[in-house]
């Protein structure tokens, strides 16, 4: 003898289940991607502020750019004006305006992270050309994939 009970579920509507179901993971995937290239901005930041790129250290900066930084720029109309840098660090910082210029978008699938306006870009794009800071090295995209899936719903 056997005991058994059959249950049978038939929903109305398995279609709209499905749909918001759907709707739910992609905004669970964009979110995660989101948090991800935010991550992803802190560490070019990070890396950047020990004078790293993602292909390692940065070349020096040349000898008249390295005193003008050192001594800082004088009071003047120059928006770079500022009271110097004895560090000797080359960490692409002057007033912080084209590391903090950066930020993210994302949609469910993929974010991007650029700079907020034309000539921060065009500055960026001019210092990554010399001392490649702007992207990630296997190691790092590494671990934003792992960063990716902790995120995931």
């Amino acid at each position: 003898m056997s005991l058994a009970v059959k249950v049978d579920i038939k929903p109305k509507n398995f279609k709209g289940i499905a749909k918001k179901r759907q709707k739910e993971i992609q905004a669970g995937i964009k979110l995660a991607l989101s948090k991800t290239a935010q991550v992803g901005i802190n560490v070019i930041q990070d890396r950047t502020e020990k004078g790293q790129g993602y292909e390692g250290k940065f070349k020096p900066y040349s000898k008249g750019y390295a005193i003008a930084k050192k001594n800082g720029w004088p009071r003047s109309k120059d928006r770079r004006s500022f009271s110097g840098d004895a560090s000797g660090i080359v960490n692409l910082n002057v007033t912080g305006t084209m590391i903090g210029g950066m930020t993210s978008k994302a949609n469910s699938k993929r974010a991007v992270i650029f700079f907020t306006n034309p000539k921060i870009t065009e500055r960026a794009a001019r210092n990554d050309s010399i001392r490649p800071f702007f992207g990630f090295n296997r190691l790092e995209e590494k671990q934003l994939a792992k960063t990716f899936e902790r995120f995931l719903p």
